[in-house]
């Protein structure tokens, strides 16, 4: 009979340890971390979510915006004399919600609501491009009717207020709606011509939702 070494079984029993011990931590090296219990494994390697913006949030920065437009911008519609006007802004203050109508000299216009909405580039479709136009130079008759300012304050209810856009400056002015019945003022002339861009900005988002 063959002698064994009783070395040799020992020495294969630990070899066969130490596999088994290796292939173990090879594995558990290749599964995902563990989430907490009731937890989706997927969430582990989601990415967070960015936060969507308040509507109030995304109405002040796109009015910030419209009051902040340079001549420069609107290319040749925008070089303009110094008392002449480039863009004009009409905010009506309605309960719980303020519209804002911004239109410039080279017939885009944008549209937005406090509470959420609104439509921007409107200067695509020829109607607004239109009323637009006529906004701004109707805009330039009811100037003598506005003052100078460097704040810009909302409308209250049943209030509209106008922002006049020149190189020199903004002009402003604030009234009711009730005064506007009048046909024979500027502002009256200027509040309807607005109302008529908003009625076309409307019927291009109609359009498109349908």
């Amino acid at each position: 009979m063959r002698h064994i070494n009783p070395i040799q079984p020992i020495l294969t029993i630990a070899l066969i340890i130490i596999l088994v011990v290796i292939m173990r931590k090879r594995k558990a090296a290749s599964q995902p971390a563990p989430t907490a219990r009731g937890a989706d494994p997927q969430a582990a390697v989601t990415r967070p979510v960015k936060p969507q913006e308040a509507p109030e949030v995304v109405f002040a920065r796109l009015r910030q915006q419209a009051l902040e437009t340079l001549p420069q911008s609107l290319g040749p519609a925008g070089q303009v004399a110094d008392e002449e006007p480039y863009g004009a802004v009409m905010e009506i203050g309605v309960p719980n919600n303020v519209v804002t109508l911004a239109c410039f000299a080279d017939g885009d216009a944008g549209i937005y609501y406090r509470a959420g909405g609104g439509m921007r580039g409107g200067g695509s479709h020829e109607a607004v491009r239109k009323t637009a136009k006529e906004f701004i130079s109707l805009a330039k008759s009811a100037m003598p009717a506005m003052s100078p300012t460097t704040t810009y304050p909302l409308p209250e209810a049943d209030m509209v207020r106008f922002y006049v856009l020149t190189p020199r400056g903004i002009l402003t002015v604030e009234t009711d709606r009730q005064s506007l019945g009048d046909t024979q003022d500027p502002l009256s002339h200027l509040f309807y011509s607005g109302q008529e861009v908003v009625t076309q900005m409307r019927q291009v988002q109609e359009q498109r939702a349908s």
